[in-house]
């Protein structure tokens, strides 16, 4: 399966928030879940059902490739943030990991401590001069605006790239009621955070900046 980790190096494995995909294998059959964070050590996976066993192998998929581990759980808790559909959360520890899952994991956290470091957020408004100084604005504070031209396109980065941006900044407009739109990110992206631009662009990137400092990645700058 590929090489063990000792338990000092799970205790100083740095944690980083990933989205990804999961592959429980239970003796009920496959159990497919959601990764919330991970590292060389373990990782926190939310899925609709308790597994009963207290070992298992799991295959996870992340944006820059993915492999295979021997896991222990160590915790099952319940998921009060996705209580609907995937209502327990699962704290595994890595007894083996391929070289190609290791790999991908080297990815996802120098992904992360960029993102920590670069503090991406994307703006997505039509209204060009608008978009133009809030992304002025943003800069100036640190931040990396990311603008995609149209919705469609915000989406594609969000799924192709693990750009690790936790916040959205969204202007009405482009032929699509507002609230239809907001509704749609959330349920493909529930970890981002959406809010409204608005002729206001000072308190717009106020909003945008304590947003950010609220999320996962955000949390491991220090590391970064």
């Amino acid at each position: 399966m590929g090489n063990s980790l000792v338990p000092g190096e799970r205790r100083r494995a740095l944690r980083v928030p990933v989205q990804g995909d999961a592959v429980l294998y239970t003796s009920g059959g496959p159990l497919r879940g959601a990764i919330e964070n991970l590292s060389h050590g373990g990782a926190l996976v939310s899925v609709a059902s308790r597994p009963l066993e207290p070992a298992l192998d799991l295959e996870i998929k992340l944006a820059g490739g993915g492999g295979w581990a021997s896991a222990r759980i160590v915790r099952v808790e319940p998921n009060s943030a996705d209580a609907t559909a995937r209502p327990w959360r699962v704290a595994v520890a890595f007894e083996r990991a391929d070289e190609a899952l290791r790999g991908a994991i080297d990815g996802a956290i120098r992904a992360a401590r960029g993102a920590a470091r670069e503090r991406p957020i994307f703006v997505i408004d039509e209204n060009s001069d608008r978009k133009r100084d809030l992304i002025v604005r943003l800069s100036d504070r640190g931040m990396t605006p990311i603008a995609p031209r149209t919705p469609l396109e915000a989406i594609d980065l969000l799924t192709r790239s693990p750009l690790h941006s936790g916040v959205l900044l969204l202007a009405p407009g482009f032929g699509v009621p507002t609230r239809d739109l907001r509704a749609a990110l959330s349920d493909s992206f529930p970890w981002l955070s959406l809010a409204e631009i608005t002729d206001d662009l000072e308190a717009t990137t106020r909003q945008a900046i304590s947003a950010w400092n609220t999320t996962p990645i955000a949390q491991i700058a220090d590391a970064a």
